[in-house]
């Protein structure tokens, strides 16, 4: 997925996606991401898969990996449609 993609948070197993034309994903865990930037104790380029999605009260995205909880902005989403 690219950053014009928009990604909303449905529950711990799903996240939905929205792409440039419009179409709705649900893409569920495990999901695989790409690093896109070093991130403590992962470095750019690294392919990780999502295991659980959760939300911080500011409603940011965090993936939680087997490394660590992260970001989604760090990240971007390999899945296309």
């Amino acid at each position: 997925m690219n950053d014009e993609s928009i990604i909303n948070y449905c529950d711990y197993s799903s996240i939905l996606i929205v792409n440039r034309r419009g179409q709705i994903k649900r893409l569920y865990t495990p999901f695989k991401v790409i690093c896109m930037e070093d991130v403590p104790g992962i470095k750019a380029g690294t392919t990780l898969y999502v295991d659980e999605v959760s939300s911080t009260p500011e409603s940011l995205l965090i993936y939680i990996t087997q490394t660590g909880a992260y970001s989604h902005k760090s990240f971007t989403i390999t899945a296309t449609f």
